[in-house]
C-alpha cells in the first residue's frame, strides 16, 4: 500500500477507500479500534474523527464498490474469516462440564474456550435450543419477569375496573396499552392473578 503523506486530515474533501484505510490504520487501530463495533462504539463516545470522513464508512465505500471489508479497512487482511471451532455435540458437552446453566451464563463466560463460538445459535446448524445445548440444567426465565406491569400491579388493575376506572386512565397510569387493559378485563392475560 503506498503511503500518501497528509498534513491535516480534515482538510481532505473526498475519501478514497485506500486514504480512508490509511487514516484508520495509522489513527485509529492504535487506540484499539480493531473491529466495526469498535468504531461504532469511538463514534458513539464522540472521539475526533476527521471533518468530512465517512461516518459508515461500510455503506460509503460499498455504494462506491471498493469496500473489501472491515478486516481488511483496518489493516488485518491477513487473518481468516472462520475459525475452527468444536461441533456441536463436544462444543455441548464442554458447556456442560464448565457448569453453564442457562444463556446468560454462557454469553457473559470469561473464561470460555476459543474454540467454542460466543453465538452458538447463530453458528450451530442442529441448533435446538439452550435446553438442548446445556441439558437439563437449563431453565427458562419466567416470561413474566420482562413485562411492563407486576402481579401487585395487576390487582390493583382490576380493582379499578370493578370500581368502574375507564381503561384508559389505567392505561395512562401504568404505562401500557388499552388493549392491555380490555385483554386484562376479559380474562386473556393475567387470568391466574
Amino acid at each position: 500500500m503506498k503511503k500518501i503523506e497528509v498534513g491535516d486530515w480534515d482538510h481532505i474533501v473526498k475519501w478514497s477507500y485506500s486514504l480512508a484505510r490509511q487514516y484508520a490504520i495509522e489513527n485509529l487501530v492504535p487506540m484499539g479500534v480493531t473491529s466495526a463495533r469498535k468504531f461504532d462504539s469511538y463514534k458513539k463516545y464522540k472521539k475526533p474523527l476527521p471533518k468530512r470522513f465517512p461516518r459508515i464508512p461500510d455503506e460509503y465505500f460499498m455504494r462506491k464498490g471498493s469496500w473489501k471489508g472491515w478486516r481488511d479497512f483496518l489493516g488485518y487482511p491477513e487473518q481468516k474469516k472462520s475459525r475452527h471451532y468444536l461441533n456441536y455435540k463436544d462444543a455441548s458437552r464442554v458447556s456442560r462440564e464448565s457448569d453453564i446453566r442457562n444463556s446468560k451464563d454462557y454469553l457473559h463466560w470469561k473464561e470460555r474456550p476459543a474454540n467454542l463460538p460466543a453465538r452458538p445459535e447463530y453458528f450451530y446448524k442442529e441448533w435446538n435450543g439452550w435446553r438442548d445445548f446445556l441439558g437439563t440444567i437449563y431453565q427458562a426465565p419466567d416470561p413474566r419477569h420482562y413485562t411492563k406491569l407486576k402481579i401487585a400491579d395487576v390487582r390493583i388493575i382490576k380493582h379499578q375496573l370493578k370500581m368502574g376506572v375507564p381503561g384508559a386512565i389505567l392505561a395512562r397510569t401504568f404505562k401500557v396499552s388499552e388493549m392491555q387493559i380490555s385483554r386484562i378485563k376479559r380474562g386473556e392475560n393475567w387470568n391466574d392473578v
